[in-house]
């Protein structure tokens, strides 16, 4: 399996373990004594297992320290380093009523593969792949559950396509570009496929630099862009899903020939 598959498919079944939810009192009995050695790196490994496996929620509060250490099995201070590295990842959340499992700790995991993919030496055809893969379903859940200002917000970036190509703004296009198929990922309201998006959105976007640049792509572009809009908006998720696998394929061609 190749580089970015490898790590794309490590993190999808990280992120869907977060489904399977237990209540928190069964929390405290799944915590295990720390061996000795690495003791600080181990806590923090078994806090994210727990947060990886759904054990640990959003907003559960951990135990006070002295009960942690007990459970543990470990002296204060390599339990207040350990807290401190989870903290700063962003993982939980301390304050004076007590440490919390942080609200927005996928986005730990989600940067984490994010920065290894963009420091990768990652081909380019395994950028289409995944593309193709994540962007197709994405686009298939967004033409059934997008509102009124998830379809507003795919129609300025279309919108904002169009006045690029009138004033020639490369630039301008590839950000609208982004902007449309960010705004399908948070339109499919599945969290898990829109982390995965945003995990590969700076490879995209180096991608949607170099394509930019071939005579006419961006017309043909914006067609399709136009035509994936409509299918959304007409709630037909089967037409929109092909329309954009064919862009892609499209612009995969476009950068073949270049």
């Amino acid at each position: 399996m190749k580089l970015i598959s490898r790590f794309i498919f490590i993190y999808f079944c990280s992120m869907v373990r977060l489904c399977n939810m237990l209540t928190n009192r069964k929390v405290k009995k799944m915590i295990e004594p720390v061996k000795r050695s690495n003791i600080g790196d181990m806590i923090v490994n078994q806090i994210k297992e727990l947060i990886l496996e759904g054990k640990l929620k959003p907003g559960d509060k951990l135990m006070p320290e002295r009960e942690l250490m007990e459970i543990l099995q470990v002296g204060r201070t390599s339990l207040r380093e350990a807290l401190k590295v989870l903290e700063s990842q962003g993982l939980i959340q301390r304050s004076q009523k007590g440490t919390f499992i942080s609200s927005n700790y996928h986005d730990f995991f989600s940067d984490t593969l994010m920065y290894q993919l963009y420091l990768a030496d990652t081909e380019m055809e395994d950028i289409f792949e995944t593309r193709r893969i994540i962007e197709k379903e994405l686009t298939y859940l967004a033409a059934q559950r997008a509102d009124e200002e998830d379809l507003n917000g795919i129609l300025i970036a279309v919108q904002g396509m169009e006045k690029a190509i009138e004033m020639n703004d490369q630039k301008g296009f590839v950000s609208a570009d982004m902007l449309f198929h960010e705004r399908i990922a948070k339109s499919s309201k599945n969290l898990v496929m829109n982390d995965l998006y945003n995990s590969i959105k700076n490879l995209v976007f180096r991608v949607q630099e170099k394509v930019v640049m071939v005579p006419g792509v961006m017309n043909e572009s914006l067609e399709f862009h136009k035509k994936i809009y409509d299918t959304i908006k007409n709630r037909k998720p089967e037409e929109a899903s092909m329309l954009m696998l064919n862009h892609m394929l499209q612009v995969q061609r476009f950068l073949k020939n270049k």
